[in-house]
């Protein structure tokens, strides 16, 4: 297996900016990265994985990043004997600077990837994947990854155990209602019976153009709200299909994912 990080010079600024010296830190010491090749099933699914390791202090993001940060990006179209691919987010921190928000990752996180294949054959994996590291700056960072993936490989526990921390899929159907805001919309989503103490949210949106604000929620009467102010680039409202919010719910033990929202 090989791998090669290739580092960006270009720095995105922040409140808290260091030193010129810490500028030049190699990135080496600050991040680690490498394909697990996994292991074959016998209907056709190779289960690899990426796996990124941080120096103390760094962090990585969610696709969601939060109030600010840099989401993942994974392209693995140019691999070798690969009809298809899809990439899994293991549940992420949550932790606040003041009133910002940040999703993502410390330390370590693996990143299952579910790759279609020929069930016989061994493949190539190629992998561009663009992430950014942060502490009191982000650095965007490009990594060109490749391994070679054999049909005959045993279970990784690792991967396993990664794909065990996604988010599970919510029961049922939640309700959302958008209404006309200040710059922009509101979105309720409303979910009747929550079966856990859920403390966070985070809403996605099918339209990169849209802003989603840090929700908040409210539980009342066994319904739990959930908030959010939609930022628009008109400031006005705009059309946004239902089938395209993707909901999830944090809470201390795990997290609940909803894809889709019913009308109120």
């Amino acid at each position: 297996m090989k791998h090669t990080v290739h580092r960006i010079t270009t720095f995105l600024l922040c409140a808290f900016c260091l030193a010129p010296a810490a500028l030049a830190q190699d990135l080496d010491d600050i991040l680690q990265a490498k394909l697990r090749p996994g292991w074959r099933t016998d209907d056709g699914i190779h289960m690899a994985a990426l796996q990124l390791d941080m120096a103390p202090g760094w962090k990585t993001y969610w696709r969601q990043p939060g109030d600010s940060g840099i989401p993942p990006r994974f392209d693995f179209s140019q691999s070798v004997g690969v009809q298809a691919f899809e990439v899994f987010y293991p549940t992420p921190e949550i932790s606040w600077l003041g009133s910002s928000r940040n999703i993502g990752y410390q330390s370590q996180v693996i990143f299952p990837v579910q790759l279609s294949v020929d069930r016989a054959a061994d493949i190539t994996l190629i992998g561009r994947i663009e992430i950014g590291v942060c502490r009191e700056l982000c650095i965007p960072v490009t990594l060109d990854l490749s391994a070679q993936l054999s049909a005959q490989a045993p279970v990784d526990l690792l991967i396993e155990a990664a794909r065990a921390a996604v988010p599970k899929p919510g029961a049922g159907r939640i309700t959302c209602a958008f209404s006309a805001a200040d710059d922009g919309m509101e979105l309720k989503i409303v979910l009747p019976s929550p079966d856990r103490a859920f403390d966070n949210a985070a809403i996605e949106l099918d339209n990169p153009r849209l802003w989603v604000k840090t929700p908040k929620l409210e539980l009342r009467d066994g319904r739990l709200s959930v908030t959010a102010q939609i930022m628009t680039p008109t400031g006005q409202p705009m059309a946004i299909g239902r089938d395209g919010v993707t909901t999830t719910l944090f809470a201390p033990d795990g997290a609940t994912e909803y894809r889709g929202c019913l009308g109120a």
